[in-house]
């Protein structure tokens, strides 16, 4: 493990934060107590925003930071991996991650699609769907909420994947003053110093953060700085408003991806051509948000919301140098408001979402028999446009005590379009697209007992394609559509001296037009829209807390395959690329000594395949860790984590192609480089303190 060497950056930290006035530290009678008390329309407790959720006839859950905050907390699968219901596999430990939840965006290991990413409720995707995994931060997170599928309507989801919401700590739920140093393996160093403060009718939260590392494999140095804050105004007893800010400047090189035997033998290695061109994603964001609720008399709710984003991409890869300016605003209104008819109680919600984006996207070719990635002539310059319009509502009706009954849909209007600044021979078609659907969804709850309840639902999902799935062959690609069937079970019981709690759910989704990576072989990456797809399967967590023990565990079941298929090297009912059949993540933590927990971690999943045409396969793996953690009545708390203590070598992801036995570069199958390793042995330990 290389030596610890904090940056400067880190010092900066540490002495901003105690540089800051006395009036700012000022000490709360009981932080705890009075994050419970106090009732913002914002931010619930983990506790009472999962009852929230369980009131959606569908497969939801929440993720406590607490948890994730007892190891290392660097990166967005730190804080998932363990949510019930959600795929996620970083590709080299990075930031970016093929994230995914019922097979949505299957071929993306980088800038996630099919999911809608929120911060507070405000949506953080770009406007034509994509999202950046590096807005997140991890360690100014309150607690998240996962509503897998249609179960996102309340947030206005169409997606098949549902929606991940990070709720933010603010004045009321941080304490005044928290510092937290993280260090380890292969250069890791993360750094975060947070404030927050309540005075009369304001409060205020701030996190400044910094991370680093070398990276196990060569070529994948990253540093990420960070600021989040938010300030919150309580203009009356009925009104509250709450501005945020986010400000993001990630640097990340990219080592690409390896041949089957550089991944068993040597898998440090970088990509020949990443090196060459010194491959990178690198930007800086800014980010503007505000929320503002008026609670009604009889017990309803109005939202507004309205975001702002600028984001400036330099991202050179082995082929060409992409560069992008992105500035994308958005607008929401959504009012909730109990109601009676014919005697039965009724929940309503309905609301409007807009949100349009401007990117400026230029590409440039390389001179040949040269290194770097100095632009040698620009062969794209266009202007792409992204418009939604999305129109939302929900009843549930409570026809008996233990049963409930929820209708209700969605209808979107995107727009997709392409205009040129120059027009140059390898720009392609340029294109102005229209997309619209009306998604509805209808499902019940029964409650068999105070413990434990069942629910079924039926319901439409619809997307229209992103940018970087742009029209192939002169045509663009058609929206994807599909209806999910699901059906689950979950409660929370008390047994003795322990709390048990589970959360189970099939879904099967017919899909049409999905939206996967067809890259032929030796071809730039590209999608396509495939006739008919079915994702079916199981999503499972379980978690048990007593005096003595905690056990937190998720286990995924996947069955993605092609029904019909136009494609000759494709075969109906051959699987879909990208995935593991079965994922296992599960941690146990047993009490040595007073609040001192140890115990063990795993990652275990069956193997991947990498193309379509299910020729090629990642085998599967099993990746044991160990955890020692403990938090102190003083405010300070510690961890010491160690991962892949086999040193095993694995595909932690995979690239996605059409049909891996036809050769590339006279390359086939495994010996072509579409394995991504994941990490070797390490160690991380970390402290916190909060005042």
């Amino acid at each position: 493990m290389p030596a610890f060497r904090p940056s400067p950056i880190a010092y900066a930290i540490f002495l901003s934060v105690y540089a800051l006035p006395a009036s700012a530290m000022h000490s709360l009678p009981d932080v705890h107590v009075s994050a419970e008390v106090y009732q913002s329309a914002f931010s619930m407790t983990p506790t009472a925003a999962k009852k929230q959720l369980e009131k959606t006839a569908g497969g939801v859950g929440v993720v406590d930071a607490k948890d994730y905050l007892t190891g290392r907390a660097g990166n967005m699968e730190d804080t998932l991996r363990l949510a019930t219901g959600v795929f996620i596999a970083s590709r080299f430990g990075s930031d970016e991650a093929r994230v995914s939840i019922r097979g949505s965006g299957l071929q993306r290991t980088f800038h996630g699609r099919g999911l809608m990413l929120l911060q507070d409720g405000v949506p953080i995707n770009l406007a034509d769907g994509g999202f950046d995994m590096q807005t997140i931060e991890p360690g100014a997170t309150r607690y998240i909420e996962v509503q897998r599928g249609a179960n996102a309507l309340r947030y206005g989801s169409s997606t098949l994947g549902g929606a991940i919401n990070y709720v933010s700590h603010t004045g009321h739920s941080a304490p005044p003053m928290m510092l937290r140093a993280e260090a380890g393996s292969f250069g890791y160093q993360r750094y975060q110093a947070a404030a927050a403060g309540v005075s009369g009718d304001f409060d205020g939260y701030a996190s400044i953060s910094h991370s680093e590392q070398d990276g196990f494999r060569d070529h994948a140095r990253q540093r990420n700085g960070r600021f989040f804050g938010n300030v919150g105004w309580q203009l009356s007893d009925r009104i509250e408003t709450r501005l945020y800010a986010t400000v993001v400047d990630t640097n990340s090189e990219l080592p690409g991806n390896l041949s089957y035997n550089d991944l068993k033998n040597n898998p440090r290695k970088a990509d020949a051509g990443s090196v060459n061109r010194d491959a990178k994603r690198d930007f800086p964001l800014y980010r503007l948000a505000s929320r503002t609720a008026i609670q009604h008399e009889h017990g309803g709710q109005t939202e507004f919301t309205a975001f702002a984003a600028r984001k400036q991409l330099f991202h050179p890869l082995a082929f060409a140098r992409l560069e992008q300016s992105n500035r994308d605003i958005g607008l929401g209104v959504r009012h909730e408001h109990p109601s009676h008819v014919l005697g039965v109680r009724q929940d309503n919600v309905i609301g409007v979402q807009w949100q349009r984006g401007l990117t400026e996207d230029e590409q440039c070719s390389y001179a040949l028999g040269t290194t770097g990635h100095a632009c040698a002539a620009t062969t794209k310059l266009n202007k792409t446009t992204a418009e939604n319009l999305t129109v939302y509502g929900e009843s549930r009706w409570h026809v008996q005590p233990s049963t409930t009954v929820s209708i209700g849909g969605q209808w979107t209007d995107a727009n997709r379009r392409v205009t040129t600044d120059q027009l140059l021979p390898s720009t392609g078609p340029l294109y102005d697209e229209s997309y619209r659907r009306f998604s509805p969804k209808v499902g019940v709850i029964q409650r068999l007992s105070e413990q434990t309840e069942v629910y079924a639902n039926v319901s439409g999902s619809f997307e229209p394609p992103s940018f970087s799935e742009g029209p192939v062959g002169g045509q663009p690609l058609d929206a994807q559509k599909a209806t999910t069937y699901e059906i689950g079970a979950r409660g929370d019981y008390q047994i003795k001296a322990a709390n048990i709690g589970y959360d189970l759910s099939y879904y099967r989704a017919l899909i049409k037009n999905e939206l996967l990576a067809l890259t032929p072989p030796g071809g730039l990456p590209a999608t396509q829209n495939a006739d008919k797809t079915l994702h079916q399967g199981v999503e499972a967590g379980m978690s048990i807390q007593s005096d003595r023990v905690k056990l937190l565990a998720s286990y995924l079941f996947n069955d993605f395959r092609f029904q019909h298929s136009n494609d000759p090297a494709i075969t109906s009912g051959n699987d879909i690329a990208g995935v593991p059949r079965q994922v296992l993540n599960a941690e146990l933590g047993y009490r040595v000594i007073n609040t001192l927990y140890a115990g063990p971690t795993v990652r275990a999943a069956s193997q991947t395949f990498v193309d379509h045409a299910n020729t090629t396969t990642a085998p599967g793996y099993a990746v044991y860790g160990f955890k020692l953690n403990q938090s102190l009545s003083n405010g300070m708390s510690w961890f010491v984590e160690a991962r892949n203590l086999t040193n095993k070598s694995y595909a932690a992801t995979t690239g996605v192609v059409r049909d891996a036995s036809v050769p590339a570069n006279m390359l086939v199958g495994r010996d072509q480089a579409l394995f991504s390793p994941g990490d070797g042995r390490s160690l991380y330990a970390g402290i916190s303190k909060a005042f």
